[in-house]
């Protein structure tokens, strides 16, 4: 018999009349329209962050080098520590900005905030173009850098709002995937602008890229649902009524959780916070050679500064087929802790293989190249273990901390891990530091396995494995009660 449901916020003059079954399938089809209408929005927003890094490095094979004199010549050798500089200093702003821009994403209406922060970002971008040296593109990459760390807290609060815990695993695997789609694009669309000429074509670039980003930022502005409490005309008015049941029953979006002095110190004191930390540091080891100098490093192999950016694109394919592929294979069958191990593989040969390869012919070095645009797939796992295998707000919140900051440190550090002075030994010590860090990302997640395998047996030991309503109850208890996995003594770690 229908179950009439009746609340004091649903839409006026809606009631819910509807069965425990009926809602179940009203509430997946509503899940999947929102995913249809905040995944474009989120995920090219996402996906234009990654363009507006990998815009640098671009410009280092139309003139940005010379231009802005990024790079310098001693003795016969170049050095390009100039450029590696001004790659890092994106991060270091980054980091500076991202806790100011979480508090003032949790303060003020998402939908406005959103908007400016891109428009500025796509502002910032264009004005690259009147930079005349390299302490000037310092300066602005650090602002760069300050604005676009709000694109993290705008998705964490657009999460929360949105989705319950057990949904939001699988859409930052989305979000992270468009990396790989806007690394095919720009690829495209950077080679078309280098093509089109000019005494400093990477200028081009930036005109685009920051004309395109601030139109982009006036969408988001005028386009992006507030909060499921004002959905806009884009929900009807039973799905405005079960968005507002949804977040009403979601207390991570209903409540502002206080911060709890004694969930931060037991994060801070759990060695798998450190270990996620410095996993998420190695893994991101990867991205001076993909990101920041991709372009540089193809254009060594004998291709010409136009045609070395058109080659970056097969990788960004790489990038998101391997997202897609791993996260799905975790959800289906489980072992997230193998199948991280697995995620690493085809960097590791990747970096082998360009180490090893003879550079003429080149098809061996670049099938080496796209396989180190893999290491995108490892980062999600590794985000989607750490959020299922935490419990508690603050302690979570700490956890997240920990990971963005060993992001930032990997981006800040992979900079400085290619040396265009050993360009004719084909950048020897760069691959032999994605070898090593990928090998000891993947000993560290052994060791996390090790613990929670281990934790899950003492917790056996003490009480039986916890049945389906029972895994029901400690979800509740994480969510209501705000505990922490150790206090939860029926919590058993994801394997």
């Amino acid at each position: 018999m229908p179950l009439t449901e009746k609340h004091e916020d649903d839409a006026p003059g809606v009631e819910l009349t509807i069965s425990p079954e009926e809602r179940k399938i009203a509430e997946r089809r509503l899940v999947r329209k929102v995913d249809w209408i905040l995944t474009p929005l989120l995920g090219v927003t996402f996906g234009m962050q990654y363009y507006d890094k990998a815009a640098l490095g671009s410009a280092a094979a139309f003139g940005i080098l010379k231009d802005l004199n990024l790079s310098t010549t001693h003795n016969g050798k170049t050095s390009t520590t100039r450029y590696a500089t001004a790659v890092a200093a994106f991060y270091y702003g980054y980091i500076v900005a991202v806790l100011p821009m979480a508090l003032l994403f949790a303060r003020y209406n998402l939908r406005l905030m959103t908007g400016v922060v891109v428009t500025l970002w796509g502002v910032v971008a264009i004005l690259t173009v009147v930079v005349r040296d390299y302490p000037g593109l310092y300066a602005q990459r650090v602002f760069l850098g300050l604005l676009e760390s709000g694109v993290s807290p705008c998705f964490v609060a657009i999460i929360a709002l949105w989705y319950k815990p057990r949904e939001q695993a699988v859409r930052m695997g989305y979000w992270y995937s468009a990396c790989g789609i806007f690394s095919m694009f720009s690829g495209a669309i950077n080679y078309g602008l280098g093509r089109a000429g000019g005494e400093h074509a990477w200028k081009n670039i930036y005109f685009f890229c920051g004309a395109v980003t601030i139109f982009w930022g006036i969408v988001l502005g005028l386009f992006l649902p507030v909060s499921p409490l004002q959905p806009g005309r884009m929900f009807k008015a039973d799905e405005a009524a079960l968005l507002r049941r949804r977040f009403e029953e979601n207390p991570f979006a209903r409540d502002r959780r206080p911060f709890i002095a004694a969930q931060a110190k037991e994060a801070l004191l759990d060695p798998k916070t450190w270990i996620y930390l410095v996993m998420a540091a190695l893994i991101y080891l990867c991205n001076g050679a993909i990101t920041g100098f991709g372009p540089i490093i193809i254009k060594s192999m004998g291709y010409s500064g136009v045609n070395s950016v058109a080659l970056t694109i097969p990788g960004g394919a790489m990038t998101a087929v391997t997202i897609w592929l791993f996260c799905w294979l975790c959800d289906k069958y489980g072992h997230r802790t193998l199948w991280y191990t697995a995620s690493c593989v085809p960097v590791i040969v990747g970096a082998i293989t360009i180490w090893t390869a003879p550079w003429h012919p080149t098809v061996g070095p670049l099938i080496g190249y796209y396989l180190v645009a893999a290491f995108g797939a490892p980062y999600v796992i590794l985000l989607a273990l750490a959020s299922a295998n935490t419990a508690g707000s603050t302690k979570k919140a700490v956890t997240n901390g920990a990971i963005f900051v060993g992001y930032n440190v990997g981006n800040i550090a992979a900079a400085y891990t290619v040396r265009t002075e050993e360009a004719l030994i084909r950048y020897r010590s760069t691959w032999i530091t994605i070898v090593v860090s990928q090998v000891a990302s993947c000993m560290l997640m052994f060791l996390l396995r090790f613990l929670w395998q281990r934790e899950n047996r003492r917790r056996d030991g003490i009480s039986t494995p916890p049945s389906e309503d029972e895994n029901k109850i400690v979800q509740r208890l994480e969510e209501y009660e705000d505990l922490t996995d150790r206090q939860i003594a029926s919590f058993r770690y994801t394997l």
